[in-house]
């Protein structure tokens, strides 16, 4: 019995392993790695963990450091932990992913606004369950945000989805 166990669990660690090989491909001149459904989701998921550790955050604009950050410094700084290099500006950051229905929001899928210019402003990161965790200008921190408050509501432009890969997915 014990052996029986030992080898099914065996062959699903194996059988995930070959479920999670990546292959590269190209997307205006940037390699994006495209991997697993699961694999991706959980990435995603410690996406949303590596954005609450800069919860509390005071807001500076332009700055991109532990110490202050803006809205596209967050998640500059967020997505760069799972290999994902942003642009420095929410407008520059808007043209990266593919652009997703706000009905179908996935966790770690970027929000772009228009604040203050014709063009995306400020960009938040979906953290699901209707919350986006961002830079808030207004209240000079990170934080979360219903995705439904009348302010982002009005302001929205649209969503972008990112690939991402989790180098530790494996728990190390």
């Amino acid at each position: 019995m014990i052996t029986k166990k030992y080898f099914l669990s065996a062959f699903l660690i194996w059988a995930s392993t070959l479920s999670a090989q990546s292959s590269v491909t190209e997307n205006q001149g940037r390699p994006y790695i495209l991997v697993d459904k699961v694999y991706e989701t959980h990435a995603k998921g410690r996406v949303v963990s590596k954005a609450e550790e800069y919860l509390g955050t005071p807001y500076g604009f332009g700055n991109k450091n532990s110490r202050q950050t803006d809205c596209s410094g967050f998640t500059q700084q967020v997505f760069k932990e799972f290999g994902v290099s942003l642009p420095r500006s929410a407008a520059e950051q808007a043209k990266i992913g593919s652009t997703v229905d706000i009905n179908n929001l996935e966790i770690g899928d970027l929000l772009f606004y228009k604040t203050y210019k014709k063009e995306p402003s400020h960009v938040a990161i979906y953290a699901g369950d209707g919350q986006i965790i961002h830079a808030s200008y207004k209240n000079k921190r990170v934080q979360y945000d219903a995705i439904d408050k009348a302010y982002y509501k009005k302001r929205f432009i649209y969503a972008k989805r990112l690939n991402i890969v989790d180098n530790n997915a494996s728990g190390e």
